[in-house]
């Protein structure tokens, strides 16, 4: 069904579903679960590149979805504190349980790893703390789930508190600049450095939502779009390999422009190819369920890789052949996982049960 209005979004709960938003999604979280599998100690030219835009891509989606005009801070704050804050502290606190289960282990066994050198008390604050680094989030995707709500909440501000948009972009580029120098100094609690980043992507989302929606009629300028942002993108090996969760970004400037080229070459993408991305959509409504759950099985499948192959970890992380071996078994554990998490404990999803992850999403 095509909206009588293209250039605005479709209500989340709408049966009209953008399948290509959907798609972008899905493609962004397979990207995601594909970073985690390798090592990123010497990142490959492929990781540099995805890395460039992979978390960007989500921060400018919530911005396409979001709708500031009919919410009011206190408003996002009690909504987000369901859909956001109650994932995140049931994934994170479970991420824990994996940590002190493998660390009990060890104990027992007498073994010495290095993953378990913190001990006990460091991950179990960064449960609240929300943050990475020194131990924190075992669980470690949830800092973006921390992160998402610290962005919706000064998204929110910046449009109900500043009237002209430009001021709004304005503003956002300030205070990201403002996380990317603090980023630097301290580890602020809830991920608020890499959420500041994030803002930009966010408010450009929000800014830019009637031609991103407005484009999908036209697929001429979706090529043209499509060839220059890959363009742009490929020089992203100019700024080195990114790691917004930290926040290590290089250069604010080139992270900020090679991270929009290749949102935009993603949303060009997957609107070129709508009629065929049902199966990337498919993944894109269950990407929270698979966010928040990836790391651990990817971690738990390395664990005992390690146990019955006899090898260590490292070498598991680097090698292509390994690496495709814990590839397919996450995909295998992650089927019944998510359908477990979506079917029976959507509450710890921040979903009502009984809706549809087509609706809910």
């Amino acid at each position: 069904m095509v909206p009588s209005k293209p250039s605005q979004p479709q209500p989340s709960g709408s049966p009209a579903r953008w399948l290509w938003l959907d798609a972008a999604k899905g493609l962004g979280i397979a990207l995601i679960v594909w970073g985690h599998i390798y090592s990123i100690t010497e990142p490959t030219a492929l990781q540099v590149y995805v890395y460039a835009f992979h978390v960007p891509l989500f921060f400018f989606i919530s911005g396409l979805t979001f709708r500031p005009e009919n919410n009011t801070v206190g408003q996002v704050m009690r909504s987000k504190a369901r859909t956001l804050l109650r994932p995140y502290f049931v994934y994170a606190f479970l991420g824990f349980l994996f940590y002190l289960a493998g660390y009990s282990f060890a104990q027992v066994m007498g073994l010495k790893l290095s993953q378990f050198d913190y001990g006990l008390l460091p991950p179990l604050i960064g449960v609240f703390y929300g943050s990475l680094g020194d131990g924190h989030l075992v669980n470690t995707p949830m800092w973006f789930v921390a992160a998402l709500f610290c962005t919706l909440l000064l998204g929110q501000a910046i449009n109900q508190f500043l009237a002209p948009k430009p001021l709004r972009l304005i503003a956002a580029l300030a205070i990201a600049t403002f996380g990317y120098w603090v980023g630097d100094l301290v580890k602020l609690p809830f991920s608020l450095a890499p959420a500041m980043l994030g803002l930009v992507f966010f408010q450009a989302g929000v800014l830019l939502k009637p031609l991103v929606f407005g484009l999908k009629s036209a697929p001429v300028k979706l090529w043209l779009v499509l060839l220059i942002s890959l363009a742009v993108s490929f020089f992203s090996q100019i700024n080195g390999f990114v790691a917004q969760a930290t926040p290590a970004v290089g250069n604010l400037g080139w992270f900020l422009l090679f991270g929009f080229a290749g949102t935009f070459a993603t949303l060009a993408f997957v609107q070129l190819i709508e009629k065929h991305s049902q199966w990337l959509a498919f993944l894109g409504r269950y990407s929270m369920s698979i966010m928040v759950i990836h790391f651990l099985i990817i971690k738990s499948v390395k664990v005992v890789l390690t146990t019955l192959a006899h090898i260590d970890m490292a070498t598991i992380d680097s090698s292509t052949f390994y690496g495709g071996i814990v590839i397919a078994a996450t995909v295998a554990l992650l089927v019944p996982a998510v359908y477990v998490m979506e079917r029976y404990l959507p509450w710890t999803l921040g979903k009502t049960p009984g809706i549809p992850a087509r609706q809910a999403a």
